[in-house]
């Protein structure tokens, strides 16, 4: 893998991705919860433009059976069949094998570096 210049940071702001092309890949870079992370562009369950669904957090389940809302954790769904991804490790909110495919990012001298 090699580190690509993906975008000027102030292209992206929380709330606000900025899907790119790096290396031939469309990715999502997104701000959230004071993280940048990047995901390919791709739903692994049925090939959907994952970027294009919402950020949010959480719901889990506590160990007693209740639910709670954590707004820390950071989830991605998918605008086609909702399904959730951890939006920096890309793992899958309930037990399946598929995940997103994330990337490492880093900021320096003003850009989001991707390493691709």
């Amino acid at each position: 893998m090699a580190w690509h210049a993906a975008a000027d940071l102030d292209e992206v702001s929380e709330g606000a991705p900025k899907i790119v092309s790096v290396a031939g890949k469309e990715i999502g870079l997104f701000f959230e919860g004071g993280r940048h992370s990047a995901v390919l562009n791709f739903c692994p369950h049925s090939g959907a433009p994952v970027c294009a669904g919402k950020v949010m957090g959480c719901v889990v389940v506590r160990e007693n059976g209740s639910l709670d809302y954590d707004a820390r954790r950071k989830v991605l769904r998918c605008p086609w069949h909702r399904w959730e991804f951890d939006l920096w490790s890309g793992e899958p909110v309930v037990p399946m094998r598929q995940r997103l495919r994330t990337y490492p990012v880093k900021v320096e001298a003003g850009q989001i570096w991707v390493d691709v």
